[in-house]
């Protein structure tokens, strides 16, 4: 029988460390919450113009089934699912009470709503992403301008005319002349000695 080298040892030794740390960070059902309401609290204080829409589509039905009753968390040991049943806990319908209508679990795929490893729900997190984005508001826009890339949003010249708004504005005595001037300065009014000298003639 072969022995395993040291390299392997501490290969396994990784490993089994690895599992151990996600079986200690494995979500339950009370981190599932929490991060739901944390993702309801922060779309609540947006438009609904400018939610995203993926992600207050999923919120939206994460919500629904957690007031039905139907949002269930399974523990797997080193992550957990969450999923959609067909029925309240509390509900008393022969369809779900009977075993034999219980639905199988080839049909799991597609009642799955998240998977939770290390502490995190990974869809819930990705859906969330760019949450205060909606990219149906700028579907009009030009592509040059539906395209944003880093050095539009990291620029010296962006934090220049950033810092730029915020100075006051001073107005230097020959721009108000050369305002003035662009103006035209009119008709000089005529004066009141040469009215009353025209009047008496």
């Amino acid at each position: 029988m072969a022995e395993m080298g040291p390299g392997a040892s501490r290969g396994g030794a990784g490993l089994a460390a690895a599992a151990a740390a996600c079986a200690a960070r494995c979500p339950g059902e009370a981190s599932l919450e929490a991060e739901l309401l944390e993702a309801s609290g922060r779309l609540l204080v947006l438009a609904p113009g400018t939610r995203r829409g993926a992600a207050e589509e999923h919120v939206l039905r994460l919500g629904r089934l957690r007031a039905q009753g139907r949002l269930r968390v399974l523990g797997l040991g080193l992550a957990a699912v969450a999923y959609e049943a067909p029925f309240g806990g509390d509900a008393a319908l022969y369809a779900a009470t009977c075993r034999h209508l219980a639905p199988s679990w080839a049909d799991l795929p597609g009642r799955l709503l998240d998977v939770g490893v290390a502490g995190r729900w990974w869809l819930l997190s990705a859906r969330m992403r760019d949450w205060d984005v909606n990219p149906e508001e700028f579907r009009a826009l030009p592509g040059r301008l539906r395209r944003v890339s880093f050095h539009d949003l990291h620029s010296a010249r962006n934090e220049r005319l950033f810092d730029q708004k915020y100075r006051p504005v001073v107005l230097r005595q020959e721009d108000v002349e050369r305002e003035e001037g662009g103006r035209g300065a009119g008709p000089a009014p005529p004066d009141p000695q040469q009215r009353a000298r025209a009047a008496s003639q």
